[in-house]
C-alpha cells in the first residue's frame, strides 16, 4: 500500500521542526526554526507548506514548497523553493524522499509555476530535472585594498536594525523594493527574511544621519548577503565602511550580474573576483522565464542583434532574439538551430560558464555568446 502524502498544519509544527533538526544533525546540531524563521512558523499557512509522509501517526519524510515571487523588470514569476528535504535516519533508502520531491515538482507543473529553486548536491536533485545553473558576481575586499584605493574616511556609519524599528524597516524594504530584480517580501516580514541563518540588518547612514541604504551580513561581518542604496556611490561608501570598520580583515559580497556599474568600480579594487551558480534550478515554463532575463539582460548592456531558436528536450523550441533595444523569447515551431536535454539547455542559457564552453555551438547560434549566461541569481536571504 502507498503511504498517503499529507501538508502538515500548525498543530505538526513542534514535531517536524523536531523531526528536521535530526534529519540534518549529522553535521553537528541546528534549529530550523531559529534558522528560518522566514518560513518555519507554527500557523496553518506556514505549515502547509511542508508536505510530509506519516506512518503510525508520526512523521518519518517531509518535502517543503515555499512559494515566492520573484520580479524581474515587469516580469513576475512565481518560484517554487525547495526546502528541508529529509526521511527519518532509520528510513532512508526506502524511496520516501523521491516520493515526495515527485510530487512537489508535480504539482508545480500542474499549478503552472514558471521554474524551482533549492539547495543542495547537484545530481542529488538532477533525478527530479533540476540543475546547478545560474550567476552570482562575488568579490572579496579587504582593508589593504581599501588603504590602496581610497583616501580619507568613508561617511558612513551603521546602525542595527531592530525587529520594532519600523521606520528603518520600511525604508530598507523600499530601497529592496526598487532593485531591478527581488523578491516579494512583505513588511511584516522583511526584518525576519534579512535576519534569517543569524544575520543583523544594519542602516547605513550618511554625516546627517540620513538612511541612505540597508545592508544584511553574517555574525562574523565578512559576508555581505544583500544590501540596497540609492546610488553605487553609496554602495561603495557603504563597502568602504563596512570592512574598515565592522569586518575583521575582509569582507565578501555577492552582486548580481546585471549590477554592471558597481561590478566595473569593485573589479578596479576587489582583492578577487569569481562567479558562482546561483542554485540548482528547474525551468518549467522556458519562454516565460527566458522571455523575463533576456529583457533584464537587454537593461543591463549592449547585446547583439540576432536570434536563436533553442531546443529543449521534452518541452519544445523557443526563440530568443534582440534587436536595437529590444530583447525577449517566446515559444515556437521553427526548426531548433541548437538542442539539447533541459540540464545542458540550462547552463547553456543561465551559466555559470559561457554557453560556448558548455557545448559546441553552430555559427547560427553565435549570438547566445553576446546575451549569456542571463541573469538567473538568486539571494542568499531568499534560499530556503
Amino acid at each position: 500500500m502507498a503511504d498517503d502524502i499529507v501538508q502538515l498544519t500548525a498543530d505538526d509544527f513542534e514535531e517536524a521542526m523536531d523531526f528536521l533538526n535530526l534529519a540534518f544533525s549529522e553535521h553537528g546540531p541546528i534549529d530550523f526554526a531559529k534558522m528560518l524563521p522566514s518560513i518555519y512558523r507554527p500557523t496553518d499557512r506556514h505549515m502547509a507548506n511542508n508536505y510530509a509522509i506519516k506512518r503510525d501517526g508520526r512523521i518519518c519524510a517531509i518535502v517543503g514548497l515555499f512559494p515566492t515571487t520573484w520580479h524581474v523588470g515587469d516580469a513576475a514569476l512565481r518560484v517554487g523553493g525547495i526546502g528541508g528535504v529529509s526521511a527519518h535516519p532509520d528510513l532512508r533508502g526506502l524511496g520516501l524522499m523521491t516520493v515526495l520531491m515527485e510530487h512537489c515538482v508535480k504539482l508545480m507543473k500542474a499549478q503552472k509555476y514558471p521554474l524551482s529553486w533549492l539547495g543542495g548536491q547537484r545530481q542529488r536533485y538532477l533525478y527530479f530535472g533540476y540543475e546547478r545553473c545560474g550567476n552570482t558576481n562575488v568579490f572579496t575586499v579587504n582593508k589593504k585594498n581599501l588603504k590602496h584605493c581610497f583616501e580619507g574616511n568613508p561617511d558612513i556609519r551603521f546602525e542595527a536594525i531592530g525587529p520594532e524599528d519600523r521606520e528603518r524597516i520600511a525604508r530598507a524594504k523600499a530601497l529592496h523594493d526598487a532593485q531591478p530584480m527581488y523578491c516579494r517580501r512583505s513588511l511584516e516580514d522583511f526584518h525576519i527574511y534579512c535576519t534569517s541563518r543569524s544575520f543583523g540588518l544594519f542602516a547605513a547612514l550618511d554625516g546627517s544621519g540620513r538612511m541612505v541604504g540597508y545592508l544584511a551580513a553574517n555574525q562574523k561581518s565578512d559576508y555581505v548577503a544583500e544590501l540596497g542604496a540609492e546610488d553605487d556611490d553609496i554602495v561603495l561608501e557603504m563597502l568602504r565602511a563596512w570592512v574598515a570598520h565592522h569586518s575583521e580583515q575582509r569582507a565578501t559580497i555577492d552582486l548580481a550580474p546585471i549590477a554592471r556599474n558597481l561590478i566595473h568600480r569593485l573589479g578596479r579594487i576587489c582583492e578577487s573576483a569569481s562567479v558562482k551558480s546561483s542554485g540548482n534550478w528547474q525551468v518549467i515554463d522556458w519562454a516565460a522565464v527566458t522571455d523575463a532575463l533576456m529583457k533584464m539582460r537587454r537593461l543591463s548592456g549592449p547585446m547583439a542583434d540576432g536570434a536563436v531558436v533553442v531546443g529543449v528536450e521534452d518541452y519544445g523550441a523557443i526563440r530568443l532574439q534582440a534587436a536595437g533595444d529590444g530583447a525577449g523569447c517566446a515559444a515556437t515551431d521553427e526548426n531548433p538551430d541548437v538542442s539539447c536535454d533541459a540540464p545542458t539547455a540550462m547552463r547553456l542559457l543561465f551559466g555559470p560558464l559561457p554557453p560556448s564552453l558548455v557545448m559546441p555551438l553552430p555559427e547560427v547560434a553565435a549570438p547566445l555568446e553576446s546575451w549569456c549566461p542571463l541573469p538567473l541569481t538568486w539571494k542568499q536571504q531568499d534560499s530556503i
